[in-house]
C-alpha cells in the first residue's frame, strides 16, 4: 500500500485521510451509544484500534493480529459482563477489519495472510454476540450473515490479489520481451562497427601485400578510422547494456531526419548522401516503424563494407508513397561478393523485423549495383 499511496495525488491522498478520520470519529460515535461508561470506552477503543492499523502505510502481521486479539478480548468480556452492548456491536471495526483481510490476502505473502486471515475472520463473525439484546434464533441468522459477508471479501480480495498477480506478471513479461529484442539488436549495433574494423585492416593488408608501403600520413588515417570504428563498437555496447540492466527503459522521440542521420553518421566507408522528403524529416514516427528504418539503414550500410566490391558511393533514400506507406532504399554501386565466412541471417532478420513492423523488404542486384528496399506504414506517433 506504501507504493500505492505514494502514486496518489494530494487529492486523493486528502480524500484518504478525510475518510480514515470520518472513519474514527464514527467509532468514538459509536462509543458514545454503548449502555455503559466502560463498554462504551472499549467499543470505541477497538474501532479506533482498528482504523489505525488500517491506516498503516506496510502491513506489519505483528500489529495485525495483536489488533485482532484486542478485538476477541473485548468481545469475550462483553459476553462475561451481565450488561454488555446493546444497539451496536462495532460496525466500524467490522468494517475496518474486512479491510483489514482484504489487504492481507492482497499485501502479505501467502504464508502470512494464511495465518492473519482466520483470527481476523474470527473476530468479526463473533461480534454480534457482544450485544445481550440479540437472542437465538436471531443471533445465529447474524453469525451466518456476517460468515457469508466476510467469505465474499475474501473471494473478492483473492480475485483482486490474481488480478495484480497477472498485471506484474504481464509486466514483467513485456519487459523481459524487450530485453530480449535489445539483446538481438545488440549484433546489430556492433557488427556495423566491427565490420568497418574489419574493412581498415583489409585495407592496410591489402595496400601492405600489394608492396605498396603506405605513407605515415594515410597509415594513420587508417588507424584512426580502426580506432573510431572500436570506440563507437563499445560504446554501442556500453548503451545496449545499460538498456539491459535498466527496469524500465525509456523509450526516446526522435523525428526520422535525426535517426537517418544518426545511422549514417557513424559510417567509414564510401560517402552517403541522403535525400529525405521535407515533411518526413520532421515526421515523428512510431517506434517500431522507427526501429525498422534504423536497422534497415545500418543493416545495409554494414553489408556494403562486407560484400560490396569497389563501392564508390551509398545513396539513402525516404519518400512517402500512396496508401499512408513510407518508402526506405538503400543504393550502393558496387558488385555483390561471397563472404568468405559463410552466410550470414542479416537481411532474414531484417526481413523478419520489418514484417513485423506490417511492412515488406526487398534487396537484390540493380542496373547499378545493389539495392534494398522496405515498405512500411506512415504512422505517425503520438505528440508527447
Amino acid at each position: 500500500m506504501l507504493a500505492i499511496f505514494e502514486r496518489l495525488s494530494w487529492v486523493q491522498r486528502g480524500a484518504l485521510a478525510l475518510g480514515l478520520l470520518v472513519a474514527a470519529t464514527l467509532a468514538v460515535g459509536e462509543g458514545f451509544s454503548a449502555e455503559t461508561p466502560a463498554t462504551g470506552i472499549g467499543l470505541a477503543i477497538c474501532g479506533l484500534v482498528q482504523v489505525a492499523v488500517l491506516a498503516m502505510p506496510t502491513l506489519r502481521p505483528v500489529v495485525v493480529l495483536e489488533a485482532v486479539l484486542v478485538s476477541l478480548a473485548f468481545t469475550a468480556i462483553c459476553r462475561a459482563l451481565p450488561d454488555g452492548l446493546d444497539n451496536t456491536y462495532g460496525m466500524v471495526e467490522t468494517i475496518a477489519l474486512a479491510c483489514l483481510i482484504s489487504r492481507a490476502i492482497i499485501e502479505l505473502p501467502p504464508r502470512r495472510s494464511v495465518l492473519l486471515v482466520p483470527p481476523m475472520f474470527l473476530a468479526i463473525v463473533v461480534m454480534p454476540t457482544r450485544c445481550y439484546t440479540i437472542e437465538r434464533p436471531e443471533l445465529e441468522v447474524f453469525v451466518i450473515l456476517t460468515s457469508l459477508a466476510v467469505c465474499l471479501v475474501v473471494l473478492l480480495a483473492l480475485y483482486l490479489r490474481l488480478q495484480d498477480q497477472r498485471r506484474a506478471d504481464s509486466h514483467e513479461m513485456a519487459r523481459q520481451l524487450q530485453r530480449l529484442t535489445y539483446a538481438r539488436d545488440l549484433h546489430d549495433f556492433v557488427a556495423h562497427h566491427v565490420t568497418a574494423i574489419v574493412a581498415q585492416a583489409q585495407a592496410v593488408r591489402f595496400t601492405t601485400a600489394a608492396g605498396q608501403q603506405p605513407t605515415p600520413e594515410a597509415l594513420d588515417a587508417m588507424l584512426a578510422g580502426i580506432e573510431k570504428a572500436g570506440s563507437q563498437a563499445l560504446a554501442s555496447m556500453r548503451g545496449m547494456i545499460a538498456v539491459l540492466r535498466d527496469d524500465q527503459p525509456v523509450p526516446v522521440r526522435k523525428p526520422l531526419g535525426v535517426v537517418l542521420s544518426e545511422a549514417t553518421g557513424a559510417f567509414v566507408g564510401p560517402p552517403v548522401t541522403t535525400e529525405i522528403e521535407e515533411p518526413l524529416a520532421e515526421a515523428y514516427l512510431v517506434p517500431h516503424v522507427l526501429d525498422a528504418v534504423h536497422h534497415v539503414v545500418q543493416e545495409s550500410l554494414t553489408n556494403v563494407l562486407r560484400h560490396a566490391e569497389g563501392t564508390t558511393g551509398v545513396q539513402v533514400s525516404a519518400r512517402t508513397l500512396p496508401d499512408d506507406k513510407l518508402e526506405v532504399v538503400v543504393r550502393n554501386d558496387g558488385a555483390a561478393k561471397l563472404c568468405s565466412s559463410g552466410g550470414g541471417f542479416g537481411l532474414v532478420g531484417l526481413g523478419e523485423r520489418v514484417e513485423a513492423a506490417g511492412g515488406t523488404l526487398t534487396a537484390g542486384a540493380s542496373d547499378d549495383g545493389w539495392r534494398v528496399a522496405a515498405t512500411l506504414p506512415l504512422t505517425l506517433a503520438l505528440p508527447s
